[in-house]
């Protein structure tokens, strides 16, 4: 009888036309996330390139702008099996310094290029962990043993966090590699090795004060991210399943030109496994409807609603927009609210009943 009761209000929402019900609500589900992935954001000043790590002089240094999980890959004269290495600090603030670290080997040939994400190349993780450099500057920190079995002929040397937290710039004056457990010996390196700049990261980010939760929040609060074009959000509306045939955007504060252009949504009943400022593709979904949207040049501005036909239930929605007005001229994609609207789940369907409609949202 219950499951008669539920069917039965699904399909008596389903027959009254411009029924819908807003979806989401402050507290849901919201994370970050961007389709094109793992990118590369390395790059470096010309005086602070990646070779300057093999020239054995604390005065000089390797910066890379791509922050954490920036690094290098190192290709040797001959294969040697690392077991050990040493980091320098640099002349500049002690928050560039690294603390976490990961090392890899390949004896593949190195066709990644400088500035790439280093992932052409077959690599078999070594080690990692957490080294203390002193906050001293021009200073070698402790000798770091290397659980490695193995010679080989590349190496990729990764700085996945930071002394000074994420917003750092990352920056080593030297390493060496030695074939010792104790940092005894000569270094493997020399300042003849072919040397590569690496950065990779997921595409998405955003201000701490800017995230995804202000997409809901009921404020003209934004959600900025620096993906820019693909980037978005997936979210779990809190009353469960739901049917999405609608939304509506306001506009944020900031330049116009981040504004979306065009979007895309995807549903899925799969749980999230996708973390926040990820590519969002750790769940199956199905592509919804997508279009484009225009939103208004005015600031802080509800815009229209944009329907599309749907009758699909998922617990779970995916929202990307692959375009912006003016992609070129911004360094991000933001929006200050967005709202869902269709049929709630059945159960809350029938709890808001015949009378609940009044306080329903018709659409034209």
């Amino acid at each position: 009888m219950k499951n008669k009761i539920i069917v039965a209000c699904l399909v008596l929402a389903l027959a009254v036309p411009g029924f819908a019900a807003t979806l989401l609500a402050p507290g849901d589900f919201v994370i970050a996330v961007d389709k094109d992935g793992l990118v590369s954001n390395s790059g470096y000043p010309a005086g602070e390139a990646p070779l300057y790590v093999l020239d054995g002089d604390s005065g000089t240094k390797y910066l890379n702008f791509g922050r954490a999980n920036s690094g290098f890959i190192v290709t040797l004269d001959a294969a040697s099996q690392v077991q050990s290495f040493t980091l320098t600090t640099a002349n500049d603030a002690p928050g560039r310094d690294p603390l976490g670290w990961e090392l890899y080997g390949t004896n593949d040939a190195i066709v990644s290029a400088d500035n790439s994400t280093g992932l052409a190349e077959y690599w078999t993780l070594l080690d990692s962990g957490e080294v203390t450099l002193p906050d001293d500057r021009f200073m070698v920190g402790p000798v770091v043993a290397i659980n490695n079995a193995a010679s080989y002929a590349s190496y990729k040397m990764l700085y996945p966090t930071l002394k000074g937290g994420a917003g750092e710039l990352m920056q080593v004056a030297d390493v060496a590699f030695y074939g010792s457990t104790d940092g005894s010996g000569s270094t493997v390196l020399s300042p003849t090795n072919s040397i590569l700049a690496i950065h990779i990261g997921w595409n998405s980010s955003y201000p701490g004060a800017e995230n995804p939760a202000n997409l809901i929040d009921g404020s003209l609060n934004k959600y900025l991210n620096f993906g820019k074009v693909n980037s978005g959000f997936i979210v779990t509306p809190s009353m469960g399943a739901t049917i999405v045939n609608g939304f509506q955007i306001t506009t944020a504060n900031d330049t116009l030109e981040r504004d979306p252009a065009t979007w895309e949504l995807y549903g899925t009943n799969d749980a999230i496994s996708s973390g926040d400022n990820s590519d969002g593709e750790g769940e199956s979904w199905t592509l919804i409807a997508s279009g484009d949207v225009s939103l208004p040049d005015e600031r802080n501005m509800l815009a229209d609603i944009v329907n599309f036909e749907n009758d699909m239930m998922y617990a779970s929605y995916k929202m990307i927009f692959p375009t912006l007005k003016n992609a070129d001229a911004t360094n991000s994609m933001q929006i200050a609210e967005i709202q869902f609207f269709g049929i709630p789940e059945p159960a809350t369907l029938c709890l808001l009943g015949l009378g609940g409609l009044a306080l329903l949202r018709r659409r034209s």
